[in-house]
């Protein structure tokens, strides 16, 4: 850990702490890298690529510039950025008008994760890094509650670090994600309601597209934007559930409860277990069946 403060040739004024993370943090948790704040004196590009972190940064007065694979964003007081630095990158500050940031470069095993989330939720700025938070105030707390934990080696600050990074990335999706019109989500509640009901129905989905006439593509890419899961693996996850109720409480042969769940398909019964349950369906009713032991 180290805590800077300096002047660059009256270029910016910054105070920064950069951390190395424990072997522990790296395997395990989301961690900083580094974590500060600037005044630009005067414009100066900073250019990055082939760096392994991620880059959040808020603008907090003025205005300037990202460049990001040579596209140009202009941003101003208010706006917020979300950077891979893996990507070729640059940003400067405007002449008239520099900018007062505040950031933090972070990594982490679900880092990447968070990052295509945000890429995928962003596209109605299509691809821009750039977003205008609904509360930059609550930004500029987390990234304080950040740097607080740095301020003193404890051992507990790397997972409460870790714990203000989720916080932090879950609201920058939140941020992007377009909310559903008040018609659109109803008919998705009533939706969801359908599949929890009639699950078992040999080609549900079909049967719902046409119900609601909408295509197979735009309603599952509808009912992932509000409820965080597309609707084909919505409906396969419930059968699945449904399918380990059956194997656990009941006695019924397995070949009877892969048509009961609305599976309906042996191959696909046996790859859902083993992917998600790391065993067969008659490895995981021993394990878990209640009247199975004695």
């Amino acid at each position: 850990m180290s805590d800077v403060q300096f002047e660059t040739e009256n270029i910016t004024s910054s105070d920064r702490i950069l951390h190395t993370p424990s072997e522990f943090a790296r395997k395990n948790l989301l961690y900083i890298q580094e974590v500060g704040s600037l005044k630009s004196l005067k414009p100066h590009e900073s250019s990055r690529s082939g760096l392994d972190s991620f880059l959040f940064m808020i603008v907090t007065h003025g205005s300037g510039k990202v460049t990001l694979q040579g596209k140009e964003y202009h941003i101003q007081e208010g706006d917020a950025v979300l950077l891979n630095c893996n990507d070729e990158y640059s940003h400067i500050s405007d002449k008239k008008n520099p900018w007062e940031l505040s950031w933090v470069h972070f990594n982490g095993q679900s880092a990447p994760a968070y990052y295509e989330t945000f890429v995928e939720r962003n596209k109605a700025a299509d691809g821009a890094p750039v977003f205008t938070p609904k509360n930059l105030k609550e930004y500029g707390k987390i990234l304080d509650a950040i740097r607080s934990e740095q301020d003193d080696v404890k051992t507990m600050s790397e997972f409460h670090t870790s714990l203000h990074l989720t916080k932090l990335l879950t609201q920058i999706i939140s941020d992007v994600t377009k909310n559903p019109t008040r018609s659109e989500s109803m008919k998705l509640s009533k939706i969801r309601t359908a599949v929890n009901e009639r699950f078992q129905e040999s080609e549900l989905l079909e049967k719902l597209c046409a119900e609601y006439d909408v295509d197979e593509v735009t309603l599952n890419e509808e009912y992932k934007k509000k409820f965080g899961i597309d609707l084909y693996d919505y409906i396969l996850n419930r059968r699945f559930t449904y399918a380990k109720e059956l194997l656990r409480f009941t006695v019924k042969p397995v070949k009877e409860i892969v048509v009961e769940s609305g599976i309906a398909n042996a191959d696909l019964f046996r790859h859902l277990f083993v992917d998600k349950e790391g065993m067969t369906a008659e490895e995981y009713r021993k394990r878990w069946s209640q009247w199975n032991r004695g």
